[in-house]
């Protein structure tokens, strides 16, 4: 969550509304660790209204770590990626800053936008 603790919006709402459509965390985490609700652009035409929540930043953090932690058939590691492990065209693992690798079927890239994505 960025420094705006903000979930929805005109933007990023479209984002929210597909992960909670696909049983995503988001939308219950927000509901759980909101502090405000609003519905955006009331005066405006309803192509330009959105729902916005705003939560509190860290009980947000917190509680989706609790939830991520207790996920069946998921390990939570942390760590400074600093390369890739490449086998072939197929990138199939990470090696970190303190040289651990970890290996998978998949490797999924997000580095967000305060990480100079």
């Amino acid at each position: 969550m960025s420094c705006n603790p903000a979930i929805g919006g005109l933007a990023k709402g479209h984002l929210a509304r597909e992960i909670d459509a696909l049983g995503g965390e988001m939308g219950v985490n927000t509901d759980q660790t909101g502090i405000q609700f609003r519905m955006l652009n009331m005066k405006k035409g309803p192509s330009v209204r959105a729902p916005r929540a705003q939560c509190d930043k860290k009980a947000y953090q917190f509680r989706l770590k609790w939830v991520c932690e207790r996920q069946d058939n998921l390990d939570v590691k942390q760590g400074m990626i600093e390369g890739l492990v490449v086998e072939g065209d197929r990138v199939v693992g990470v090696t970190t800053k303190m040289e651990v690798k970890f290996l998978g079927q998949s490797v999924v890239v997000t580095t967000g936008t305060f990480l100079r994505a």
